[in-house]
Formats: structure tokens, sequence, C-alpha cells
């Protein structure tokens, strides 16, 4: 049986947009409590090894202490892998360790920058992606309980291939050599100073592209899911210029930026793309998944690929419900040959 990894961001949620908007704050002891959970959960279902990534403030062993009794049959451990700046790094050195060894599922405990790093090196890796940041356009609201059981089913081979799914993303190409990624969005910020990471002003955003548009997310992709929404597994990404807010030529839209934070854009135009499509604008700065990150050198040719076989995720429901189907929740588990088709 293969080991799972749980990777928390403890800083997940704490940005600067607490004081714009009204989002809740995921607090080191709900962290801590989320991960019991998940680890209760996996043992009771025979998970045997896990390894949670180290981190400052030692949120994986207080969780392990936490847990208590129950845990006696699983090897529950951090990750040999000593933190080193506290920072994104450390996420993706311990996915790429977890990758390394082949783990069957890795459980991310943060919001969309968090996830973002975890895929990036996580290889084919499965992730449930569980939202404790502040806009969580790709992981989503999920119970700790239902996470860790549906990790266990992946895990024990109950549920496989059919509960995963593979979602989009996007990469930023500069004169056709791949330099960054976003699981949900790129946008160009109408600014020459990076500033604070995050964004949420609608009226800085001059152009947006995104790989997935939800009428039911919050972020800047909200912008193009009260607009147009993408069903999922489409194949298709948009292309949106943004302009002025009293612009009479564009089409308005209202749009949760960050939570309790609803504003007005103005849109010029919207493309869908399943390829590539040219960045139109020359300067300005490129902010991926909601946090602005690098200036545009206009010297160079700037596109954004559309790309349907980003990380394989799973679906909750999909692997419980098979998890069920085929014996995990009753006392002996059916042979394989036994079980209905």
């Amino acid at each position: 049986m293969k080991s799972v990894g749980i990777i928390v961001n403890p800083a997940a949620g704490k940005d600067l947009r607490r004081l714009v908007a009204f989002g809740s704050t995921a607090t080191h002891s709900e962290k801590i409590n989320a991960v019991v959970r998940i680890l209760r959960a996996l043992a009771a279902l025979g998970v045997s090894r896990v390894r949670i990534a180290p981190d400052p403030t030692n949120l994986g062993q207080r969780a392990i202490e936490a847990s208590g009794e129950g845990l006696e049959s699983m090897d529950a451990a951090c990750l040999e892998l000593p933190w080193l700046l506290g920072s994104r790094s450390d996420t993706e050195r311990a996915a790429a360790l977890m990758c390394e060894q082949d783990f069957g599922c890795i459980l991310v405990l943060g919001g969309d920058g968090t996830s973002r790093a975890v895929a990036s090196h996580c290889g084919d890796v499965p992730l449930i992606p569980i939202s404790t940041g502040t806009n969580n356009a790709f992981p989503r609201m999920l119970e700790g309980t239902l996470a860790g059981m549906a990790a266990a089913c992946v895990v024990r081979a109950l549920a496989g291939e059919e509960a995963l799914q593979r979602a989009p993303m996007l990469r930023l190409l500069a004169d056709g050599e791949e330099v960054s990624h976003a699981l949900v969005d790129i946008a160009v910020i109408d600014t020459l100073d990076s500033g604070a990471l995050a964004v949420w002003e609608g009226h800085s955003i001059r152009e947006l592209f995104l790989a997935q548009a939800r009428p039911d997310s919050i972020g800047l992709s909200a912008i193009g899911g009260c607009l147009t929404p993408l069903e999922p597994g489409c194949g298709e990404g948009l292309h949106l210029q943004l302009g002025e807010v009293d612009d009479p030529g564009c089409t308005h839209v209202t749009a949760p930026m960050a939570p309790g934070l609803v504003v007005r854009v103005a849109v010029c135009e919207c493309l869908r793309f399943t390829r590539r499509a040219a960045v139109c604008a020359r300067e300005g700065v490129f902010a991926f998944d909601g946090e602005r990150e690098m200036a545009i050198d206009n010297k160079r040719r700037w596109e954004v690929a559309y790309d349907p076989m980003g990380p394989r995720v799973v679906n909750v429901e999909q692997a419980l419900a098979l998890g069920i189907e085929r014996g995990l929740f009753r006392d002996e588990i059916l042979p394989r040959a036994q079980q209905q088709p």
C-alpha cells in the first residue's frame, strides 16, 4: 500500500486581503484539528503510513500528538525533510520528495497558491486540495474526515483511476519557452511595482487568462464565472481584456473578488481559446493565481497556453462511492472478482 502525504501551509489565509475583505481566518488550531480528523479517518480505513511535511510552526507533529489513541496501527510521522525558509520552496521540496517516493495521494491544506506550488512538483501523484486560504478557486471547502476517507479509498486501490480527474492549467510562455504557470488564472496588473502580492482591486487588472470560470468561485476567476462560465472539462480557457469602469463600450460585470468584496469591472473583450493566446499588454506585472510575481519584459513575445492535462485531482464523492461499492466500509473487502460491475 502506498503512503499518504499531507502538506499544510501555516501562512495560508493570512494575506493582505484580510484588511480589505471579510474572509475567515484559518488559525493554527483549526489546521491542526483538520489534520487530526484526516489522520483518524485514514487510520480507521486501514492506511498504514502517513507523512506530513514539516513547517516552522510544527503543525504536523502537533497534530500527530493531538490525535491520541487511534493511530497505533499507523506509521504517522513528519517527512524527513527539514524546512529551510518557511516559504513556498519548502512546499515544493516536500511535494517533489513525495513524488520521488511514489506516494499514493497528497492532501493539501492551503489556498490557490499552495495548490499551485504542490502541483508544479507532485508529478502524477493525485491531489486532494482542501481550502484554508483566502480566495479558493482550486481547493474546495471539504471536511477533513471525508478527505481522509477519500484518500484511503485511493491508496487502497479501491477507487483508482476512475475517481481521478485532470485539472486544466495555464502556462506562461516567453518567446515560446515556459517561464511559469497557474492552476486558475494569469492576470496582467496595471502597475510596474509588484507591491503587495495579493490582487483584489478590479480596476488594476488589464488582461486576464482563465483555466476555469465558475459562478461559485471567489477571486479573479469569478469575473469570468459571472460573465460566461466554463463548463468543467470543456477543454477551453478564457481571455478577457478589461477597461475602465466608466467606459460605456464595455460589458460591466459584478463579481466577488474576495470574501465580502463584490466589485464592478469592465470587460472590453472576451474570447475562448484552446491552445495559445497572445498577451496584448506591453507593460505591467504578471499575477499567478491571484499573486503578483514578475514584471513584463516588453522585448519578449508573451503567450498563455491552455493545458487540459494538469495535475490529477481526486473526485472525493466518486472515490467514496467506489470505496463503498467495493467493500472498504464493510467488515470484509470482497475480492475484486466478486464485485458488481
